[in-house]
């Protein structure tokens, strides 16, 4: 009788732990970025509590507060790239067409965010297109704000909590302690590697690359700039795939002095900043997974779970290769 009440239990357990994992499912990547985010800010957070006198709630709301400062001008920098890059991606259509020429679509200024006359021309053009356009942008931003407040409540929560919050899940998770402990290494080591050894490297090649073609006088500098960062991602080749097809553009423009400037910089300097940045990141957060596989895990997470999924891709990989070592 006690051994089927057991099986029941279990079977009843089982159940609710799915059901509560699908319940938060939608929300996986703020949860998991916020747990991120609160470890690697702990430094600060633990200064801000030596300030505030032990406080550590109100050292965590601090914390979400630096973060909210600077997550609002990344999230419109986010956004006028989304647009230059829906407006950079039309132009090289027509250029493919052979409507326009690619040296067109490089020297054009472009108009990357829509004004208030372009959307007034769309609606009065297309009224119900227009409607179906603003419901869809009105449930994506619902959504997107959601997300932010998932994110920034996770991020308190495993701020000021997170300590208790873990020797919980390790008294009640159904593993041994030992290899919970390991899990827990691994899940931290993700967050440190991809945030800090990856991020932070194209960070910086990002910003770099930016202020070299702002003074170079490049066109759309403030959308390759970014791009480029996002090409530092990449293996081997890196930010060469932004700054290698623009020094060959300007070159065919018979634009020499700048595209010798963009190839010189971008071999000299904005490359080689991998080499010298990424070793002192290093130190702070580095993923044991070589480098091709974490490309492919991110590619393939995109694929499978969409855009988020270049973070849980390389995390499920990194957890599964802890566990086959356990």
């Amino acid at each position: 009788m006690v051994d089927t009440q057991r099986t029941a239990l279990r079977i009843v357990t089982l159940g609710l732990l799915v059901a509560a994992a699908l319940a938060v499912a939608p929300f996986w990547s703020p949860l998991v970025l916020g747990a991120w985010f609160a470890d690697l800010l702990q430094p600060l957070l633990r200064t801000f509590q030596r300030w505030l006198g032990g406080r550590r709630r109100a050292a965590a709301a601090i914390v979400v507060l630096l973060v909210v400062v600077v997550l609002v001008p990344l999230v419109a920098m986010g956004v006028q790239v989304a647009f230059g890059l829906r407006d950079l991606a039309s132009q090289l259509r027509a250029a493919f067409e052979g409507q326009e020429s690619f040296a067109g679509v490089l020297f054009a200024d472009g108009q990357a965010f829509p004004t208030m006359h372009d959307w007034a021309k769309i609606a009065a053009r297309y009224p119900g297109n227009f409607w179906r356009a603003g419901s869809a942008v009105a449930q994506a931003s619902f959504w997107s704000f959601l997300w932010v407040v998932v994110f920034l409540g996770a991020l308190y929560n495993f701020a000021a909590h997170g300590r208790r919050s873990y020797r919980w899940l390790a008294r009640h998770a159904p593993i041994p302690t030992r290899a919970f402990t390991r899990f827990a290494r691994a899940f931290r080591e993700t967050g440190h590697g991809i945030l800090v050894g990856g991020g932070g490297t194209a960070l910086v090649q990002g910003a770099t690359a930016t202020m070299v073609y702002v003074a170079i006088g490049v066109p759309r500098a403030w959308l390759l700039g970014p791009l480029t960062a996002v090409a530092a991602l990449v293996p081997a080749i890196g930010t060469g795939l932004v700054w290698i097809p623009l020094a060959i553009e300007l070159f065919v423009a018979r634009d020499y002095g700048r595209s010798a400037a963009v190839a010189i910089t971008g071999a000299d300097v904005i490359s080689v900043i991998d080499n010298l940045v990424r070793p002192a990141l290093t130190r702070y957060g580095s993923l044991k997974l070589p480098t091709l596989v974490v490309l492919v895990a991110m590619i393939g997470g995109i694929g499978a779970f969409g855009p988020w999924g270049a973070l849980l891709g390389p995390l499920a990989v990194r957890m599964a290769s802890e566990a086959l070592e356990i």
